[in-house]
């Protein structure tokens, strides 16, 4: 399929990355024998699975304020865009917690005494949820100067709290597990997490302001090289948990990610026909999302279940990404019927 002229190829080219992480480490985490999880490839393929996330929060981010900036132009009040937002991350919600469910269905969970309690879990759809409404108050609606300044400190704040809220004791509180919490009740929490989609929303006045592709990249290795840095001097805070809370880890990554977005603006146009499909996962995100979990880690696969070496995981990573995206082709093939639709009974 063809994309608008005026289109930011590389924000579709950075989001179907973020699917391809996405599925590359949950079929590997899956499938692979735990003899498999050591050596130079189990590495490499947990750090690329570990930038899915990071990209899925800081595309979010930069998504909404592109929407809140293309409903601006469209004459749309400052009232109008903050409910739509607002909606949109309430909608996300809504659909993280049916995700849950279905995954409780599918899953076999409900055989299990208190298997129903996974429902409830604090996953990344729900971060990402959240992390909408706090950059839509943040930043949606509001006048041209705030919307980068309030949100880029949002970012900061999480970022430099993430330690002080991990060490926080507290009772059970499925509330307090947005904040911080632990697995089983938590995969992802606001703190950090939630930093990656305000530090997003943030760099979306980079894309407004038609940056050059260097500002980008020289941004995301200033943001490399504080990480760097800040992980060399003493430790700071009694709950010092470099890969969970540490502000240096979340900066070491996020310069990646943003550099990203610099890196693939250097792109022809003319790329695309080799990277269209990268779009196609990207349009159908929630699609590959949902796939990339109930079948790799559902019971329909679980022959397969840490089995597999890690050559014969490598083809399965392949393969699993051929399937989602014939799916995710599929479900392109069905908006534009029910577009065509649309037009011929109008």
């Amino acid at each position: 399929m063809g994309t608008a002229p005026n289109r930011k190829l590389w924000l579709d080219w950075q989001r179907g990355l973020a699917v391809l992480f996405m599925i590359e480490w949950h079929t590997w985490d899956s499938w692979r024998a735990d003899a498999a999880a050591r050596g130079p490839i189990h590495d490499a393929m947990a750090v690329v699975g570990g930038f899915a996330a990071p990209s899925f929060l800081y595309m979010a981010g930069l998504s909404q304020l592109l929407a809140d900036a293309a409903l601006e132009r469209k004459g749309a009040s400052p009232g109008e865009r903050r409910r739509r937002a607002l909606g949109r991350a309430f909608w996300l919600l809504g659909v993280a917690y049916l995700f849950r469910a279905a995954e409780w269905f599918l899953g076999g969970a409900w055989r299990m005494p208190g298997g129903w309690e996974g429902i409830l879990k604090v996953d990344v759809l729900n971060v990402i949820a959240v992390s909408l409404l706090v950059s839509a108050i943040l930043g949606a609606g509001l006048p041209r100067g705030l919307r980068g300044v309030l949100p880029a400190a949002g970012a900061l704040a999480v970022a430099l709290l993430s330690p002080v809220v991990a060490g926080w004791s507290h009772g059970p509180s499925r509330l307090l597990d947005y904040l911080y919490g632990e697995w089983p009740r938590a995969g992802f929490s606001l703190f950090p997490w939630m930093a990656f989609a305000l530090a997003g929303s943030a760099a979306g006045r980079l894309a407004l302001a038609q940056a050059r592709a260097s500002t980008w990249i020289l941004c995301g290795a200033a943001l490399f090289a504080a990480g760097w840095v800040g992980e060399s001097l003493p430790p700071f805070y009694a709950h010092q948990d470099f890969w969970r809370v540490s502000p240096n880890w979340l900066a070491l990554r996020l310069g990646v990610v943003v550099a990203t977005s610099g890196l693939l603006q250097l792109l022809p146009p003319s790329a695309d026909r080799g990277l269209s499909w990268l779009r196609t996962l990207g349009r159908h995100s929630l699609l590959g999302y949902f796939l990339s979990v109930e079948l790799p880690y559902g019971t329909l696969f679980d022959p397969l279940k840490k089995r597999l070496s890690a050559g014969q995981g490598l083809v399965a990573v392949a393969g699993m990404i051929a399937l989602i995206w014939a799916a995710s082709a599929g479900a392109d093939r069905w908006d534009a019927w029910k577009a065509a639709r649309a037009v011929a009974a109008a």
